[in-house]
């Protein structure tokens, strides 16, 4: 377990949004369905535009960002599916979920990634002043994220970071997890414990975390240190970086992109063509 000493930062203003229901139709909000699974329609810029309302809210805004193997999750697990669904934001996290949409009659506009979720979330937090808190990830690995956000974003706060013990949490480790997060002060929530632990983890506590914007990030602490390069951008943008991935980890990796995934890519294209025809 590791902890940083918190750093306060001045809360902004909180602005009430207005509340919906959970599961309930938003008039203004344009989602593609995916095998079950519905996705906003936005690009980066508008999610991050989300991103700075939700953090400035009085109330909890959770966000999803779902690759090919959580839609393959989700297909199995209801309490992963009904997360996605009910977040306030989920965004195609994988070039797949983009290129399949694109054959029916819900295109998603481009691809946005958790990471550039994170990286946005840092802006965020050095040009408002938004304390952000970093939970998850082997120990040691949140400390030298929060050391990289502090180098990388000149003004941003980490309010504070833990990495809770490996396994299945305690009542009172759970507790004592969403006290130190509310009592950092924190107005951004970043999870690293893997999808679709850290997503449902957040939707279990939703009525209890005091933050605006909370969101799972997987491995992305990791990319964050340093301690993991990401794909060059050209791989990003050509939809490979699931190639570059599974350069540095064959061993963890060959059998979710190659035997469980490639299934998925192949349902995921027969229900968007089917769903585009007339």
């Amino acid at each position: 377990m590791t902890t940083v000493p918190i750093v306060w930062a001045k809360k902004p203003r909180a602005t009430q949004a207005p509340r919906v229901a959970v599961g309930s139709a938003r008039p203004t909000r344009d989602r593609a369905p995916l095998c079950g699974t519905l996705l906003d329609r936005v690009t980066l810029a508008e999610a991050a535009s989300k991103l700075a309302r939700f953090a400035a809210s009085a109330r909890l805004h959770q966000v999803v960002a779902v690759n090919l193997d959580c839609l393959r999750i989700a297909q199995r697990d209801d309490a992963f599916r009904q997360t996605i669904n009910e977040a306030d934001l989920a965004v195609a996290d994988g070039m797949p979920l983009v290129w399949a949409s694109r054959l029916g009659d819900s295109p998603l506009p481009e691809r946005v990634t958790g990471n550039s979720l994170l990286e946005k979330s840092c802006e965020l937090s050095a040009a408002t002043g938004a304390g952000i808190f970093l939970l998850g990830s082997r120990p040691g690995i949140a400390d030298a994220a929060a050391r990289a956000i502090a180098t990388r974003y000149p003004g941003a706060v980490v309010a504070g970071a833990y990495s809770p013990p490996f396994g299945p949490l305690s009542p009172r480790e759970d507790r004592e997890i969403v006290d130190r997060v509310n009592r950092s002060g924190a107005r951004i929530l970043i999870v690293a414990l893997g999808a679709p632990r850290q997503d449902n983890w957040i939707r279990e506590h939703r009525n209890d975390l005091k933050v605006g914007l909370a969101f799972g990030v997987g491995c992305g602490l990791d990319l964050l240190a340093g301690l993991v390069p990401r794909a060059p951008i050209w791989m990003q943008q050509a939809g490979l970086e699931w190639l570059h991935r599974f350069r540095l980890e064959p061993g963890r990796l060959w059998r979710r992109y190659f035997v469980n995934d490639t299934p998925m890519f192949a349902r995921l294209l027969a229900e968007s063509v089917r769903a585009g025809r007339p």
